[in-house]
């Protein structure tokens, strides 16, 4: 069943607020006062900002300064209140322009209105500071606050830009010739798509670009084979207020024409991902509300389209966690699987299983495992059909470990397959690198050099790091 505006507005906060669906314009003084402010961020406003603020490619003292001013105006909440007639996350008043009251309680609109002048501002005077851009958009009264909200502003720009990386694993073998490629999505204003593909010993092509046009910024791009051809193709969520999906498919040495095949699926801050949920050969998307409610929703592939959304689960994965999908009983089926991701007392990993029509009870599979800012990923390291799960603590360290499925639960909790992989900065991944059937270590180190590395699986470790690519996603752009 195809969602509402109503739930869309759920999803972004404000549910559980009364707001009025037509302001009094005759007296916007008092009726809409905020008796007060809640006392932390709303994640699903902070999502939005940082997905409207990379759609705009702003740069990250634009961003900061939308975090900032979101933080001093409403702590990040889209509250339907302010003084006089101000509104919304930025308390942006209608009276003054910024547009209609309704538009101003659309968190994508006021972002977009922010942030659009945030970088004309920025552009205007390079010299500023995220405040004194925050300032220029704003015109407050108290214009120091926002230079002293900077590090709360920073610690919440770091926490949305996790949760939209938020990529728990997808095959990426685009040529279809059974060893996983690498794929980079620029995002920015070009949206261009390049491939590097795998000999089996290293990956080929600096500059191979498979699309010219696909994947803008503050979208969530991913892979999958979702016509069943054997070439896993590219998959982007639009997210906004659009909701589309789109679409291009692999030709084994490019990536097809984007075409939309859903157009209201993981709208606003939902997450979404890739995978073959009913066996059929053919990889679904699938959207965590990833809120309070925790929903689930699937969206079957028919290999020319995706059908209706449908809830398959109730609770699953709420902010906080990371969600993730894999075939964790080796039955064909891509099941559910969240890290709590607390501290060690409280990492779980709790899994629900796919029937094919729905998802089961959740059940935890393990105690233990990615703690805290650890990146998780899933995938079939030692070849046995069911995939298991992986953890980097990409720190000094670069420690990573591995669970491995039983089929009815992760075994080992410290259990370290390599010792030095993934520094601070860079972005890993797991992939079938020389298709001898087991998933491999990738990582993409970003900043200077752009390299990427890969650690081989021998079913029960990872083998030394070796460079299999020496320029490949750059700063800024989204490595599969």
């Amino acid at each position: 069943m195809r969602r509402t505006l109503l739930a869309l507005l759920m999803a972004l906060g404000v549910a559980g607020t009364t707001v009025p669906a037509s302001p009094a314009h005759a007296d916007p003084v008092g009726t809409l006062a905020c008796p007060s402010i809640p006392a932390n961020r709303d994640p699903a406003v902070t999502l939005v900002v940082y997905r409207v603020a990379r759609a705009y490619s702003a740069n990250d003292k634009v961003t900061l300064s939308a975090f900032e001013a979101g933080w001093v105006e409403s702590h990040m909440n889209n509250l339907p209140c302010g003084d006089k007639s101000s509104l919304g996350v930025f308390q942006q008043r209608w009276d003054y322009g910024w547009g209609t009251p309704e538009q101003i309680m659309d968190p994508v609109y006021a972002s977009t209105q922010y942030v659009t002048r945030a970088i004309v501002c920025d552009r205007d005077n390079p010299g500023y500071s995220a405040g004194q851009v925050a300032q220029c958009v704003q015109r407050s009264g108290f214009p120091d606050r926002y230079d002293q909200a900077a590090p709360t502003a920073r610690a919440q720009l770091n926490e949305a830009a996790r949760t939209h990386a938020i990529a728990g694993g997808s095959h990426t073998d685009v040529t279809g010739d059974g060893r996983d490629d690498i794929v980079t999505f620029t995002q920015n204003a070009l949206a261009d798509v390049y491939v590097g593909t795998s000999t089996g010993g290293s990956y080929t092509g600096t500059s191979a670009k498979w699309n010219d046009f696909f994947s803008l910024g503050g979208e969530t791009a991913s892979t999958g084979d979702v016509n069943g051809d054997g070439r896993d193709d590219v998959v982007t969520f639009a997210h906004s207020n659009t909701g589309d999906v789109y679409v291009a498919l692999s030709t084994g040495t490019s990536f097809g024409a984007g075409l939309k095949w859903h157009d209201w699926f993981a709208p606003g801050a939902e997450i979404g991902a890739v995978g073959d949920v009913n066996g059929d050969g053919r990889d679904d998307i699938v959207a965590f509300t990833h809120n309070p409610a925790g929903d689930v929703y699937v969206a079957l592939s028919t290999g020319t389209g995706f059908g209706a959304g449908l809830k398959w689960h109730e609770f699953f994965s709420p902010f906080g966690e990371f969600p993730a999908l894999g075939d964790v009983n080796g039955d064909g089926r891509d099941d559910l699987i969240t890290f709590t991701q607390g501290p060690a007392t409280a990492s779980d990993v709790i899994v629900a299983l796919s029937n094919g029509s729905s998802f089961g009870a959740a059940q935890k599979w393990h105690d233990l495992f990615a703690v805290g800012a650890e990146l998780p990923r899933v995938g079939d390291v030692n070849g046995d059909g069911r995939d298991d799960i992986v953890t980097f603590t990409c720190d000094p360290n670069a420690d990573v470990y591995v669970a491995t499925s039983t089929g009815t639960g992760f075994a080992g909790t410290t259990v370290k397959w390599h010792d030095f992989f993934c520094l601070a900065g860079e972005f890993p991944y797991l992939g079938d690198a020389n298709g001898d059937g087991t998933d491999d270590l990738i990582v993409f180190t970003k900043g200077a050099t752009n390299d990427v590395h890969v650690a081989l699986s021998t079913g029960t470790g990872f083998l030394g790091t070796t460079r299999w690519h020496d320029f490949f996603g750059l700063n800024g752009e989204t490595t599969l």
